[in-house]
């Protein structure tokens, strides 16, 4: 037992700090205990601790001495948790959960589909052809809202009034006074007060209200509240502002439970570090009642080939075949699929990718789940300390370091078809990822469509050791004063000006009696920027790339643009990329292109120095990280992963290293190459998505840069911005911007 809750002590740390189910099993893999929690890690951690509190009672001690694993499934609200909690204890029948017998812990409103509709609260759904909505956590709650929409809609009869005319087929005819009609909680149809059309009107105020549409109650409930307020009744005037604070909390949304009654089945597929996990919801009669996790073997690419075979193996095997199953992405010969699914199940078969809409969160829930799993199962290796000592040792037994591989950097190039190259740079440290630490490169020496992941590897490679390459003591630095600085200015042509609030600066760096570098200067005194005149002096490269170095060093804090003769490799290892914005006019500038280097500060893990690279490829790949090295004389192990194979090269050697495939090296190394791929697409594919929404943002009149950028941050990406309310966009932008934007955007 005090071994199991060590481990479980160490996963639970990353459990997920939302709300949920969580489900406690034991060595046998049989559920004990399903409970919900607001937060499911803080939850886990209480019955893990070291030291057992007494007072928990032997049926929980129990409970604690046999759990050997956990399972949680993540919800959007602790309303969902409640109702996935209900529903999974009542298919599961945990030994050490209290069964419940029925549905009292929340309710519904029905209404009946008759010439005179039925309002009632009730405690579950019945096959009657009624319209219900809900669930609704609490019943006190629902029905003083009910009383409440009573005063502003006055849609409430009496029972017997409506079954009498129901009854009578919608004849209306007077009936005695009900009691409740005395008291003020009738609207009079019993004595003729109401018509049927009234009747009916009121009771879909009621349901457009309950459909989520609060706006013309909580104008009448505020005018309310104010009269009563203003009449002294404060006592009333709290009740309804307690109401409105309900009437607030019914637009949370939750999405396992529903009154649609369908059976929908939503796959979520989640993908980390090569490894597929699998999360089917199983929602039947419009309620989630199971949750399946399918750890799938072998590795992936994407997810839709995850998807094209996972499919066809899961519903062959499968007896209870819904209407609608959910999809994350749209998939080939869908319709020889769902054709294949009607010939088994008989009946008609759905597949479906929705974007919008209840089913969409529904999905969102299950791909949620699916990647908290995936990194569960990477929590429980990484919980086996043994495990990663294993991993590192039989790395160090292949190289033949006598070094510990304490921090071990992984690097991967990703684009898509030549466009958006982008590079990655991803750490472990003694064995686990820091995540803070990963870097990502934006590449600049590859072009628009070229195609070239030797050329961009060197330039991630350059741009990342540079901060570890040890700098010529024999370069100096100096600036210069005002009376050495005239006189250098009598030698120069085409100087810029120096406007008012400006100062001018030169900065010269040398070897020996040879100047490399000068830098002329123009520096605000209220910003942190500089422009100027960029000169190199020296051809050698080696030379060139030191003298950068020492200016960085010296003025790396400032934003620079600066007209530039530097070659452009050498340039896009120091951050210099072409400037969209050119010097001012009131600097006079030359006729030079002008470089721009954004401002920096020490970035810790760049200057952190690694004991080993892996390299994502073969000995292409490697080579060219060895050339890189050699340049910066730099000495650090590095090796290559070529994926097909999962093969591992070393510099100089034509064959591949003997690494057993299922070694704890070979997974750690195929964990970091997997993690280094993953960060690589998604910094391409979020620069896409800036592309894309930039671009079709362009045509929007009336929208500048500064509006398309506060857009993009708020919503990332154009459908997000299509299916946005109006009240969010107008955050963002004005109402005539909002009806190009819509109009556009259609």
């Amino acid at each position: 037992m005090s071994d199991n809750l060590t481990t479980l002590r160490k996963r639970v740390t990353q459990a997920p700090s939302s709300p949920g189910v969580y489900r406690w099993i034991n060595a046998k893999g049989e559920v004990l205990y399903i409970g919900k929690a607001k937060n499911l890690q803080n939850r886990l951690k209480s019955y893990v601790q070291k030291e057992p509190d007494k007072a928990l009672g032997p049926w929980k001690l129990s409970l604690i001495s046999h759990i050997t694993d956990f399972d949680v499934t993540i919800t959007q609200n602790e309303l969902e948790a409640l109702i996935l909690e209900t529903n999974m204890i009542k298919e599961v029948k945990p030994k050490y959960n209290v069964l419940m017998k029925d549905d009292k812990n929340y309710v519904y409103i029905r209404i009946t589909k008759e010439q005179y509709p039925l309002l009632e609260v009730v405690r579950q759904m019945d096959d009657d052809n009624a319209r219900y909505f809900g669930p609704y956590l609490s019943a006190y709650n629902i029905k003083r809202t009910l009383d409440t929409l009573h005063e502003v809609f006055h849609f409430r009869a009496c029972k017997k009034s409506v079954d009498h005319y129901n009854k009578q087929q919608g004849a209306q005819a007077s009936l005695p006074a009900c009691l409740q009609y005395q008291i003020g909680q009738c609207n009079g149809l019993c004595v003729g007060d109401v018509s049927q059309k009234q009747y009916i009107e009121s009771i879909e105020a009621v349901m457009r209200f309950l459909k989520g549409d609060h706006t013309d109650a909580v104008i009448a409930l505020k005018d309310m509240m104010e009269n009563a307020a203003q009449n002294n009744k404060f006592e009333k005037a709290a009740k309804l502002r307690d109401t409105l604070i309900y009437i607030e909390s019914l637009n949370i949304p939750q999405v396992v439970s529903d009154t649609s009654r369908e059976n929908t089945d939503a796959i979520g597929i989640a993908l980390q570090h090569g490894k597929a996990q699998v999360v089917v919801l199983r929602e039947r009669n419009g309620r989630l009642v199971e949750e399946r996790a399918i750890a799938l073997a072998g590795e992936a690419d994407n997810i839709n080939a995850v998807l094209s075979e996972f499919l066809p193996q899961y519903y062959s095997v499968e007896t209870d075949i819904p209407d609608l199953i959910l999809i994350q992405e749209e998939i080939e010969d869908l319709s020889i699929l769902e054709a294949w699914l009607i010939q088994i199940r008989e009946k008609q078969v759905e597949i479906r990718s929705p974007e919008r809409g209840k089913k969409s969160k529904l999905l969102a829930l299950a791909i949620s789940n699916a990647n908290q799993k995936v990194s569960q199962q990477f929590a429980k290796w990484e919980a086996q300390a043994q495990n990663i000592n294993t991993a590192l040792k039989e790395l160090q037994n292949i190289l033949g370091s006598e070094n510990t591989f304490k921090r071990i950097e992984g690097y991967d190039i990703s684009h898509l078809g030549g466009t958006e190259t982008v590079g990655s740079m991803v750490v472990i440290k003694n064995g686990k990822p820091a995540n803070k630490e990963y870097r990502s490169f934006t590449i600049r020496t590859v072009k628009e469509g070229e195609v070239d992941d030797y050329k961009a590897l060197k330039e991630v490679l350059g741009r990342r050791l540079k901060y570890l390459e040890k700098h010529d003591e024999s370069i100096s630095i100096s600036r210069l004063k005002k009376k050495e600085r005239d006189i250098w200015a009598k030698t120069q042509k085409d100087r810029l000006e120096v406007p008012k609030d400006w100062k001018e600066e030169v900065i010269i760096i040398s070897k020996g009696e040879a100047d490399l570098l000068t830098l002329d200067a123009r520096k605000s005194t209220k910003g942190k920027t500089i422009y100027g005149t960029l000169t190199l002096h020296a051809s050698d490269r080696d030379l060139q790339h030191s003298a950068l170095d020492m200016l960085e060093d010296k003025a790396g804090k400032l934003e620079w643009y600066v007209q530039c003769n530097v070659s452009e490799d050498l340039a896009s290892i120091h951050g210099l990329t072409p400037s969209v914005k050119p010097i001012p006019d009131a600097f006079t500038p030359g006729k030079e292109a002008v470089l721009h280097r954004r401002a920096t500060i020490e970035d810790f893990s760049l200057k952190s120095i690694p004991d080993l690279l892996v390299i994502d490829g073969g000995k292409g790949q490697l080579s060219t990280v060895v050339e890189v090295l050699k340049d910066l004389k730099l000495e650090i192990p590095v090796i290559g992963l070529a994926k097909r194979e999962e093969e591992v090269f070393l510099p100089g050697e034509s064959f591949p290293v003997d690494l057993p495939k299922d070694s704890q090296a070979s997974f750690l190394l195929q964990r970091l190459r997997n993690e280094a791929h993953r960060f690589a697409n998604a910094h391409r594919e979020k620069r896409i998505a800036k592309v894309m929404i930039g671009s079709a943002l362009d045509d929007v009149p009336g929208i500048g840069e500064k509006t398309k950028k506060e857009l993009l941050q708020k919503f990332g990406s154009v459908d997000a911005i299509q299916s946005a309310t109006d009240s969010d966009l107008l955050v963002v932008v004005s109402e005539a911007q909002l009806a190009a934007l819509r109009e556009s955007l259609q």
